[in-house]
């Protein structure tokens, strides 16, 4: 079948930005890549529409109907991927701006307080000289005194408390082996009543350190490159 010009130079192109993920199947991925700078170039206007099929993928692309080919079914996953993609990017460039925001002022607070100090340095020199011995000795008494209540707590097997204090025992963590319980539950599937799963979580790790005094949040720089769009 013959092609329009416009269409035939779209649909010579497979470079593609396929979405990352596992929404995708393999031939999904092969589709995309094959047909998905014409597939965009439909959706955003681009090109029109020259056969019935062609119109219903614009209108299912669009969210006037349901998926059922699989270039439609292709498409929709490739618009929740992007919409997924871009709410992640913006809630974490937000994360990045609130962060740099407070780590210039903690710098700023500490250079100010470090400027005041500086003014009762000799001071607090003295002060510091005075009970440095005393508060070194009353510190090693107290870890003293914890360590023989630890060793103490240890050989009754229970605790005990007196005022503000409350010391707590706690009997020997039992463990088991999941790697081999796993292989077990394989041949005794009926263990697996017994266990529970707990609920997800998630866990941030920062490494950006101080950013530079006066760095804005359109300075950070993108987290993902951006999704190729219709040209």
């Amino acid at each position: 079948m013959l092609h329009p010009e416009d269409h035939a130079a779209y649909l010579a192109r497979h470079d593609f930005f396929v979405p990352p993920g596992e929404s995708f199947t393999p031939a999904e991925r092969e589709l995309l890549t094959k047909y998905g700078r014409w597939m965009e170039a439909l959706v955003s206007g681009a090109i029109r529409p020259t056969t019935p099929s062609q119109e219903q993928f614009v209108r299912v692309a669009r969210g006037e109907g349901e998926p059922a080919s699989d270039f439609e079914r292709a498409w929709v996953k490739v618009t929740r991927e992007r919409d997924v993609a871009a709410l992640v990017s913006d809630r974490l460039h937000a994360l990045q701006a609130a962060r740099a925001k407070s780590l210039l002022l903690d710098a700023e607070y500490r250079d100010a307080r470090t400027a005041v100090l500086a003014t009762i340095r000799d001071q607090l020199d003295e002060v510091d000289a005075a009970f440095a011995e005393q508060i070194q000795a009353a510190s090693a008494e107290a870890a003293q005194a914890e360590q023989e209540l630890r060793e103490l707590v240890l050989s009754l097997g229970r605790s005990v408390g007196a005022g503000a204090i409350k010391v707590t025992y706690r009997s020997p963590p039992v463990t088991w082996d999941s790697d081999k319980l796993a292989v077990y539950a394989e041949e005794h599937p009926e263990i697996l009543a017994f266990r529970k799963t707990g609920k997800p979580s998630v866990a941030l790790r920062y490494s950006d350190g101080l950013p530079a005094r006066g760095t804005a949040a359109s300075e950070l720089s993108p987290l993902e490159p951006p999704v190729p769009s219709a040209e």
